[in-house]
């Protein structure tokens, strides 16, 4: 399995383009979450520098900083992930195989950590809206874009895989979290928007 993370983003996107199984679009979710942290990441990084900021906020920041390249740092490696196990589950459709609850669950939990996770960051992003440097709300309002589109994407996934899974409390339990998820990303991401109207 190719491991995308010591490629380029040029090798990456070309293996995307070709005719093939992985990467696919649970892969380039993770991708997308990615870059949506990242940019979160850009933002603090500007606005701890920040020296009109009272040193609680800016050790306010610097948490904040250091949450979210864990969530940048999973993203990352979701992209391989996910390449992973969509191919394990096709391995085991091309053979055949009887029985492949495990597989299906496998190949929905990858999905649903990048919803989990740009969640989390999409919250964080409608802090910065409130409270980073103010020269950066057109780069707030593209991360909170961008994450939404990730949340989605991966939603997509996990619920084309929940199709095929026979655990009924399974599917159940994901289907409340992904309802709860997109419930609290919405609200983080309309808050995003509201604030950026109100300054620009």
């Amino acid at each position: 399995m190719k491991n995308y993370l010591s490629g380029t983003i040029e090798e990456y996107l070309e293996n995307l383009s070709e005719k093939s199984a992985v990467p696919g679009g649970g892969s380039a979710a993770a991708l997308t979450a990615a870059l949506g942290a990242a940019l979160n990441l850009m933002v603090l990084e500007f606005s701890i520098k920040n020296t009109s900021l009272a040193n609680a906020e800016n050790a306010l920041l610097e948490q904040k900083k250091t949450d979210e390249k864990q969530n940048l740092k999973l993203a990352e490696l979701l992209i391989n992930e996910d390449c992973k196990v969509f191919s394990i589950l096709r391995k085991a459709i091309s053979e055949k195989k009887s029985e492949k609850e495990i597989e299906y669950i496998a190949a929905a939990k990858v999905p649903l950590e990048i919803c989990r996770l740009t969640n989390r960051s999409l919250s964080l992003t409608s802090y910065l809206a409130k409270n980073a440097n103010k020269n950066l709300m057109t780069d707030v309002e593209c991360a909170a874009e961008t994450l939404r589109a990730a949340f989605f994407s991966a939603k997509k996934n996990v619920r084309i895989n929940l199709k095929y899974i026979k655990d009924e409390k399974f599917s159940e339990n994901v289907k409340n979290e992904l309802e709860q998820l997109e419930q609290e990303l919405k609200t983080a991401y309309n808050k995003v928007l509201s604030k950026n109207s109100e300054t620009t």
